[in-house]
């Protein structure tokens, strides 16, 4: 189990596995069948929890039978919006999960999030529920023990058309936004960048802070007509953002990382952030670009942006300690967390939350990078 899906197990305050009571619970994909027809790659499906009993959250780990199965976004229900959430992925396998301080779910059928995968090969593939808990909470205690017993379930996916396709297309579930891993190009500067066509930000709280970030070259939208504001971001495309910010050019893109080729998007912007000590791989040879970052963990990496660039910063407050979940902050990023917090990058959610280990999104970086240069204007 990877380091952030740690952290989010210790955050669930020290789960203990053994559960004392019985807990009936079901977890179901809204399609056990998806058949993709010729030209067809993508593949979606909800992931639904059923349970007897109140509970205060839920980890998951969905597997493809094969690597070609990639995965392309999970997008949480509106219902879990508020919620601290992980999400990340080891040997392909999506682990994800949410948790709240109290058993506030009520018994009843939840639809957790959307699961977007693609491919384009021609034979039966399929995605397996490989591990799943479910977080209660005693009410005397306080102490926290997760539900393992929950049966598995299988998506199968066929294919319908002779041979692979390389098309675009969609199957199953259309109920969740399917969206696409950004590759975050900056738009050309030759014509003004028409932030109208994202149709899923119109209402979004963020829209103009989208729609100015964008403006400025710092995000791309994941389709022609989609930002998709709520995706999680990922350690490639989070160093890729800052290394577009700091223009690193002309930077050599081979590194001694495996998992990142050179001829993906982000190569030249992971060595410029190994070289400058902004980012580290999470082994000797492992990048993971496709890990979701935290909220605590941009803010190491902003920080470590402006040391390298030998941008000034103010005297630390203890203003964020009053957020009632600034302990949840890990050792190693209070210092960073706080910073960014005084500089005004990073703020507490409406619940009054800090959510360190949570996600951190699409439309949160737009804001933290808008207020990173309005910060950097004023202190040079």
């Amino acid at each position: 189990m990877n380091k952030i899906l740690k952290s989010f197990v210790m955050g669930l305050l020290s789960v203990c596995v053994a559960s004392s009571t019985a807990f009936a619970s079901t977890i179901t994909p809204s399609e056990t069948s998806i058949s993709l027809q010729k030209g067809e790659t993508q593949i979606s499906f909800d992931i639904i929890l059923e349970t007897d009993s109140a509970f205060a959250g839920a980890e998951f780990g969905i597997l493809p039978s094969n690597t070609d199965v990639t995965l392309e976004s999970l997008v949480f229900s509106d219902e879990l919006k508020n919620e601290s959430k992980v999400q990340t992925v080891k040997d392909n396998c999506l682990y994800f999960g949410f948790f709240s301080s109290e058993n506030k779910y009520a018994a009843g059928k939840y639809t957790v999030a959307t699961v977007n995968y693609k491919y384009s090969g021609s034979s039966t593939r399929t995605i397996t529920l490989k591990d799943s808990k479910i977080v209660t909470i005693d009410e005397e205690t306080k102490k926290t023990s997760g539900d393992t017993s929950t049966p598995s379930f299988t998506v199968t996916i066929k294919r319908t058309g002779n041979g692979s396709s390389s098309g675009g297309g969609s199957s199953g579930n259309t109920g969740g936004n399917t969206t696409q891993i950004p590759d975050i190009r900056v738009p050309s500067t030759d014509q003004p960048y028409d932030n109208t066509k994202f149709e899923d930000i119109s209402s979004h709280w963020a829209k103009e802070y989208i729609e100015k970030a964008v403006s400025k070259g710092f995000f791309n939208g994941t389709s022609e007509t989609s930002f998709s504001p709520d995706l999680a971001v990922s350690r490639a495309m989070a160093v890729t953002v800052l290394g577009r910010f700091a223009k690193a050019e002309n930077v050599e893109k081979q590194t001694v990382f495996t998992d990142v080729a050179e001829n993906s998007y982000y190569a030249s912007y992971v060595a410029w952030g190994v070289q400058q000590g902004v980012v580290k791989g999470i082994s000797e040879t492992e990048f993971a670009p496709d890990m979701s970052i935290t909220r605590e963990q941009i803010s190491a990496m902003i920080i470590r942006y402006l040391n390298a660039a030998k941008i000034p910063l103010p005297n630390t407050s203890d203003v964020i300690k009053t957020h009632r979940d600034y302990s949840d902050i890990s050792e190693y990023a209070v210092n960073d967390m706080t910073l960014c917090y005084d500089m005004g990058l990073i703020t507490g959610h409406d619940t009054g939350l800090l959510a360190p280990q949570g996600n951190l999104t699409r439309a949160e970086f737009s804001v933290i990078m808008l207020r990173l240069n309005d910060y950097i204007t004023s202190v040079q």
